[in-house]
């Protein structure tokens, strides 16, 4: 049977010491960092998203509004353009 001495190799195993965790330095110090980042991105992220929506959603009710007067012939036709214009550009 084969005797494998674990215990020899200690925490400094392939020459890194137990200051750096598991492994080489990089990689022990590297991985909780790009973890933790991914989080605030994502994190990040999904607030963005919520929040252009609800932007979103306002400026589709201004378009809806002004459609309305256009229909209801509040407005002229160059007027409508040029409201619309204004509403897309923002």
């Amino acid at each position: 049977m084969l005797d494998f001495n674990v215990q020899s190799w200690g925490n400094a195993f392939c020459g890194f010491g137990p200051s750096f965790g598991n492994g080489p330095w990089f990689i022990s110090w590297i991985f909780p960092i790009l973890f933790w980042f991914l989080i605030a991105y994502l994190l990040v992220s999904v607030i963005k998203s919520v929040f252009s929506w609800k932007l979103e959603k306002t400026d589709d009710a201004a378009l809806d509004i002004l459609r309305a007067k256009f229909a209801a012939g509040e407005i002229n036709d160059q007027e409508y353009t040029a409201r619309k214009a204004v509403l897309n550009s923002k």
